[in-house]
């Protein structure tokens, strides 16, 4: 009589499931990347405020800027041109709109 020998297994070889696939957590992740004065954007970032801050302000003054100077009435832009500078004023007006659709802190 000859014996064959067939391994059992019971039980799965692992017992880890992922909860939430393709996401991660990290409580800090920082990388400011290469700066030519990394002590500079620390306090910029510190006394001024984060790059979206800045950048809304940014976007806060081309939109004056644009509204001041009727750029989108301009008969020296294109229609190209105009175009870029709506797309950019939609922009800054969904951002505005966010905002105010959050809950004030």
């Amino acid at each position: 009589m000859q014996s064959v020998f067939v391994p059992l297994q019971l039980a799965p070889s692992s017992l880890t499931q992922p909860i939430l696939p393709n996401w991660s957590f990290h409580l800090f992740n920082v990388n400011l990347g290469a700066s030519s004065n990394a002590a500079v954007e620390q306090e910029a970032l510190e006394k001024v405020g984060s790059y979206g801050r800045q950048i809304g302000h940014l976007a806060e003054a081309l939109e004056l800027i644009v509204g001041k100077l009727k750029l989108l009435e301009s008969k020296d832009l294109s229609q190209k041109e105009k175009d870029v500078l709506r797309v950019f004023l939609g922009d800054v007006s969904a951002v505005r709109q966010i905002k105010s659709a959050q809950p004030k802190a």
